[in-house]
């Protein structure tokens, strides 16, 4: 960014900032306030003890405050002295990156008003949500990685490298974020590195989601925000809102909407009622009204609008539709003008209801209409990664109601029934000649306890496994040649259920002619009906013809599944029993026929 581009950029937006004077504050990071003491006229510079800063002399990341809200010439003057502003933190501070530290020599001379310049310490970059990930110190779990958005994916990786670790990087992650699977201790070492901005848990999703781009992106992936916008960026992750809009005298934030050119996917009234009912959302629950307004300029304004490419803001939409919207701080850190806007990505193939759902995206851009930042939570809507479906979570609501209070109309603490029962289904990739598959997918909502059955439409089911993070997956799906339907259920409590169903095609394979036919037999047990008083039992046989078996597997009549050992002799130990009488199927695979057995078990 140079002054230049700034100023012409900001002045054709319309944004043009002055100084917004403020009364002076602490700055507010999730996990602490730093107290800056901005008593003196003098600027404060305070450097971080034993950081591991970049190699060779590098650039530096440092957090400058000013006693008010900076404005256009603030971010020229800081550009003007060799610094790159990269985020705002909320409300009279930014985070920028120069060759070496600011020192308060640096600041005078090149009259820059600031009035402290500090670092973030690594504790300040470890995420308080951390601790619920992992307890123990030395407990593994999987956390996004956050770097300065000026670090290259090259200097990400050698700094990774650099403490003994691995960064996985799923398609759909921002360019500034990766995913570390380790424990606490190393995720600290990690934070003490300069580049490093934040470190936040990782929605397991995140490892299991298909890629996203604008041809495969539906409703069931994680959808990434690049965080709410200012003219001088980004809020930064590690920041706490504590303002957003002022309170009017009834101790409410009454806040105008009105709307702008719509996609041509859904009907206006489609997408205006979506709109409306994520504000809805959003002031059931705290004292923030929306109205219609008058005019897209008129002060305390939301302007929802759908556009493409440069739109007259310095953010521009990519045309592959990977960026779904951005919005805009409310006021001072954004002129009236813009402050609270909505850009919602022309290029993106919007639905209602399904795929990219208009209400889903807006429920949390309306977030950071209100103010919200993003959570690191996964989970709430305002998490960084966000799916079709969600609402509004006790994290999300709290976040609102710090801002704007608990509505007089309703309970000082708000009980939300549950949520509609939903579940997902990944994206599965191409068996090919394989035989069994695995599947995986998330479901949220509904009335505990909740429970996940697949079955295929050539006569296999079987139960799916709970993971974390409401996560579920199953292994040893079994496919026939040709086209297989398969559909997962989720079942609650109440009766409820939720499906979704994909169909899986396997490809033959050649069998030569002449070849026998495949058979299997079980040997042991070696009775049609066996009794047993174990929770498990072990089976074993042969199996052979078609030219080669490759695979045998068993499926019980209680759901479980399996892949046995061996496929000439085969044995397949450990199949777990049900209290009663259990049916176990064992078939044999060779190219794209097979043969099945069977054993009844009577467990006392």
């Amino acid at each position: 960014m140079n002054r230049v581009w700034l100023r012409f950029t900001l002045l054709a937006a319309g944004i043009i900032m002055e100084h917004n004077a403020a009364p002076a504050q602490d700055i507010h990071l999730k996990t602490r306030d730093v107290y800056t003491g901005l008593t003196s006229s003098a600027p404060k510079a305070e450097t971080r003890a034993n950081p591991v800063r970049p190699g060779g002399g590098g650039p530096v990341h440092q957090i400058v405050q000013f006693d008010h809200s900076p404005g256009v010439e603030d971010l020229e003057s800081l550009m003007a002295a060799g610094f790159k502003v990269i985020a705002m933190v909320p409300d009279n501070a930014v985070a920028v990156v120069g060759s070496g530290v600011v020192a308060s020599g640096v600041v005078a001379s090149n009259r820059i008003s600031a009035k402290w310049i500090g670092e973030l310490e690594a504790g300040d970059k470890l995420s308080p949500a951390l601790a619920i990930a992992g307890q123990e110190a030395d407990e593994t779990m999987q956390a996004v990685v956050e770097f300065h958005t000026d670090v290259d994916a090259g200097v990400q990786q050698s700094i990774a490298a650099a403490e003994g670790l691995t960064l996985l990087r799923p398609p759909m992650l921002l360019p500034n974020h990766a995913i570390a699977g380790t424990t606490f201790d190393k995720l600290r070492a990690l934070a003490e590195h300069d580049e490093v901005a934040y470190i936040f848990p990782a929605d397991p999703l995140l490892l299991s989601n298909p890629l996203l781009s604008s041809n495969n992106v539906t409703g069931n992936d994680l959808m990434p925000c690049a965080g709410m916008l200012t003219l001088a960026g980004p809020i930064a992750q590690y920041a706490n809102i504590v303002h957003g809009w002022d309170l009017d005298s009834n101790h409410t934030a009454h806040l105008g909407y009105i709307f702008g050119t719509l996609t041509t996917k859904l009907t206006a009234s489609a997408v205006e009622a979506e709109v409306i009912r994520a504000l809805e959302a959003w002031s059931s629950i705290t004292n923030v009204d929306f109205s219609p307004a008058v005019s897209a300029t008129a002060a305390r304004t939301v302007l929802v609008k759908f556009a493409g490419g440069a739109h007259g803001d310095p953010y521009p939409f990519d045309s592959a539709g990977q960026t779904l919207a951005h919005t805009f701080y409310p006021v001072p850190l954004n002129s009236e003008s813009l402050a609270g806007d909505m850009h919602l990505n022309a290029d993106v193939n919007w639905h209602s209801g399904s795929d990219v759902d208009v209400y889903s995206v807006a429920l949390h851009e309306a977030g950071h209409a209100i103010g919200l930042g993003h959570s690191d939570r996964p989970g709430d809507v305002m998490y960084p990664y966000y799916r079709r479906g969600m609402q509004l979570s006790a994290n999300d609501i709290g976040a609102a109601q710090t801002l704007y209070g608990v509505p007089e109309s309703a309970p000082a603490s708000i009980t939300m029934g549950p949520a509609s029962l939903s579940l997902t289904l990944n994206s599965i990739a191409s068996p090919g000649q394989a035989a069994q598959i695995p599947i995986s997918g998330a479901v949220s909502g509904g009335t505990p306890p909740l429970t996940v059955n697949w079955q295929t439409d050539r006569g296999y089911s079987g139960k799916a496994a709970a993971g974390t993070g409401g996560t579920w997956s199953a292994s040893g799906i079994t496919l026939v040649t040709g086209a297989n339907t398969l559909t997962v259920t989720a079942f609650d409590s109440a009766q409820k259920a939720a499906s979704e169903s994909a169909v899986v095609t396997r490809l033959a394979t050649t069998i030569s002619a002449g070849a026998a036919p495949i058979s299997i037999h079980i040997s042991s047990p070696s009775s049609a009906v066996f009794t047993t008083s174990g929770s498990t039992i072990s089976l074993g046989g042969t199996a052979s013809g078609g030219g080669g078996v490759t695979q045998v597997t068993w499926q019980t009549s209680g759901g479980a599944t399996g892949t046995a050992t061996g496929a000439g002799p085969w044995l397949a130990p450990n199949i777990p029993l049900l209290t009663g009488t259990n049916t176990i199927i064992v078939r044999a695979f060779a190219g794209g026929a097979s043969a099945w057995a069977s054993v009844i078990v009577v467990r006392n």
